[in-house]
């Protein structure tokens, strides 16, 4: 069975490092320090899923995923926001949004971001 494809969007570069190598051996991942050039990678790439940051330099993340439901192809794509621009949820599900996307916390813990994965890639099909 072939990987899903994950892209993972952050201009931190360490963070994007971290995370493929911890997604990889389960995941076809591809990393894009540059909010601008998301598009054009995910027309190439074809994720199945984009964990994306909201603060970044050149175009934030909302920008970014405002732009990608525009493009045809990739309006169905699930995007879960990861940001420190909020706070780990007290309550039992610990689940938060942004714009209306699934938002996970930084920093996350691998658990919390493979289930946060594989519970949005159920959720698309």
């Amino acid at each position: 069975m072939e990987k899903k494809r994950i892209l993972v969007v952050d201009d931190e570069e360490s963070f994007t490092r971290v995370v493929r190598v911890n997604l990889e051996a389960v995941y076809n991942v591809r990393v894009e320090n540059n909010g601008g050039s998301v598009c054009a990678v995910v027309q190439e790439f074809h994720p199945d899923l984009i964990l994306l940051d909201v603060m970044m330099p050149d175009m934030d993340g909302c920008e970014v995923a405002r732009k990608l439901k525009e493009l045809v192809g990739s309006k169905n794509i699930p995007i879960v926001f990861i940001t420190a621009l909020v706070a780990k949820s007290k309550s039992a599900d610990n689940k938060t949004s942004v714009n209306d996307y699934p938002c996970l916390a930084k920093p996350v813990s691998l658990e919390e971001l493979t289930a946060c994965i594989e519970e949005n890639l159920r959720k698309a099909v």
